[in-house]
């Protein structure tokens, strides 16, 4: 048959067809009717044959039938027909009239169906137009996503969102969990900050104590608040009662905090007042003012040995603050601390050095006190080199002391020094204030106003049990690291010019 010549049927079944590929679809397929196989193909809902057979009437009657609108020419319902059903490339020749051709037989309607079918005239033109919209959505290029449909780019949206929001939305709560501590339980702890400790060292340490999970988290969020600043060093007790999140971690590792922070301090031996003042400011116990006016000026009168001292200077407790190492509280009170140093020293002074300084005094024949016997203790502690020749250096004051008709003056530099850098810094400018100082041991006689230093536990023994020797001289020996020990003035000065110090 001509082309041209196709029933209006024959060029929809063309058509259609064409576009949706009705030869390589299965047999069953092939064998359904025009609208059938683009509802099958197209996976929508299969109608019912009475009511496709009446779409498809009802379509070739609109457009075919020669029942056109008023206002639409044949021609422009070509066109508009043309455009649908793109793509056809050559305007179709006009269709000749045919004596012998039947408009195609009507099935005769039976009164129920008529009934249905105008009762269901919505229904049936909202399928059509479903039908017609989804066939031009379905072959229109560069539709959806990459050219995907729209309903298969909304289900891989999806499928992303939920593979990526949920392990997003897992770690935001772990994190958040960790931040506020939420479902965790108190536990007591003890975590010590050293003083080369970061930020990142003191995360990585909460973690291990098991008070935190993410270290990194914790760290971001100290340097974001700022607050890291403030943690101090020291050994902090978390309470089993309390849980505590960041923000209460660092509360409790910083002044700010609610727990008690305790901290260890070693007091070196040789240290003075105004050297140990300044350790216990660092190290956040006190400040040096309020450790200065309670030494000056606290209540103190239980100490037997500050009987005979006289109080109101600053430094009037040197030589009894003994070194050690002790356990404070961070911002503690100063009368605690001055307290704890000489409750030490009444338990460093035992009976055994008690008795040892009543023969000193009966040996010797120096009626010393037992501030003046620190007083000697403190300047063996700051010439010795070592604590073996401590004994060396005592003997040679004693022996100076009890024959001070010829050695009046016990030439020591380490007194000088004491009270130049510390005892009065700033005032002593000229040599005339330097000589009359009560601390120059080379122009005051006998031994200086106090202790120059909080001597340790083997300072003091050597001043109660000194070696008996016949020195009267030493001299240091820098490249020996040691002190050369001299009985007269001749072998001190051959030892000096020996060390290139004369």
């Amino acid at each position: 048959m001509d082309e041209n010549k196709k029933e209006p049927a024959e060029m929809v079944d063309g058509w259609l067809d064409e576009i949706l590929g009705k030869a390589d679809l299965p047999k069953s397929t092939q064998e359904l009717g025009v609208d059938e196989s683009a509802a099958a193909s197209a996976r929508l809902i299969h109608p019912d044959d009475m009511e496709l057979e009446r779409i498809v009437q009802e379509t070739l009657a609109e457009n075919w039938g020669g029942e056109f609108s008023e206002s639409a020419s044949p021609q422009q319902a070509e066109v508009e027909s043309t455009q649908f059903f793109a793509p056809v490339q050559a305007e179709p020749a006009k269709k000749q009239p045919v004596a012998d051709a039947a408009p195609p037989e009507k099935p005769e309607p039976v009164e129920d169906e008529q009934e249905v079918f105008q009762n269901d005239a919505p229904q049936k033109a909202s399928f059509k137009h479903k039908l017609l919209r989804f066939l031009r959505s379905g072959i229109k290029k560069g539709d959806g996503l990459f050219g995907i449909p729209h309903i298969a780019a909304t289900a891989i949206w999806l499928c992303l969102i939920v593979a990526i929001g949920i392990p997003m939305g897992r770690t935001l709560w772990l994190c958040a969990a960790d931040l506020l501590a939420l479902g965790k339980e108190g536990q007591e702890i003890t975590l010590t900050v050293d003083e080369q400790d970061g930020i990142s060292e003191i995360a990585q340490k909460l973690q291990k104590a098991g008070m935190i999970e993410y270290p990194g988290l914790f760290e971001m969020f100290a340097k974001l608040t700022g607050k890291g600043e403030n943690i101090l060093v020291g050994t902090v007790t978390f309470s089993k009662t309390m849980v505590y999140d960041y923000n209460a971690l660092i509360n409790a590792l910083s002044y700010r905090g609610n727990a008690r922070v305790t901290i260890e301090v070693t007091i070196p031996e040789g240290y003075n007042c105004a050297q140990i003042f300044a350790l216990l400011e660092k190290k956040g116990v006190c400040t040096v003012t309020e450790l200065e006016n309670y030494a000056a000026n606290g209540n103190l009168e239980e100490y037997w040995f500050l009987k005979d001292i006289k109080r109101g200077h600053k430094y009037c407790l040197e030589g009894f603050l003994f070194p050690d190492t002790y356990e404070f509280y961070v911002n503690d009170k100063p009368e605690h601390v001055i307290h704890k140093f000489l409750d030490d020293f009444d338990y460093r002074f035992t009976d055994r050095l008690m008795d040892k300084f009543e023969a000193l005094k009966e040996e010797t024949g120096l009626n010393f006190t037992i501030r003046q016997l620190i007083t000697l203790a403190s300047m063996v502690e700051k010439e010795k080199a070592n604590d073996l020749e401590g004994y060396s250096i005592a003997s040679v004051f004693y022996n100076r002391l009890t024959h001070s008709a010829s050695y009046p003056f016990l030439n020591s530099d380490a007194t000088i020094l004491y009270a130049t850098d510390y005892y009065n810094k700033g005032e002593l400018v000229t040599k005339e204030q330097i000589n009359a100082s009560p601390y120059n041991t080379y122009t005051q006689k006998g031994l200086p106003a106090g202790p120059i230093a909080n001597p340790g536990l083997s300072s003091i023994d050597a001043a109660l049990d000194p070696d008996s020797t016949k020195y009267y001289y030493f001299i240091f020996d820098k490249s020996a690291g040691v002190h050369r020990f001299s009985k007269t003035l001749a072998e001190h000065n051959a030892w000096a010019d020996k060390l290139g110090l004369n």
